[in-house]
């Protein structure tokens, strides 16, 4: 995925899909801010940082 593209969707809820070995999802989080390779994402208080290399797909919610 594009640094670019993702930039579009600073500040609005989303939910994260990522491949590797658990196939973890991020539902219902703000993306904060992209850092070099990274999306800083934020839900109920707590910041996480996701590797954009393991995106599989960004869904925006209504």
């Amino acid at each position: 995925m594009s640094n670019e593209l993702i930039k579009n969707y600073i500040g609005k809820k989303c939910t994260i899909a990522i491949s590797g070995g658990f196939g973890q999802t991020y539902s219902k989080v703000k993306i904060v801010e992209i850092i070099d390779n990274w999306i800083k994402v934020e839900s109920k208080g707590k910041e996480d940082l996701i590797n954009i290399d393991y995106i599989q797909s960004i869904k925006i919610l209504s």
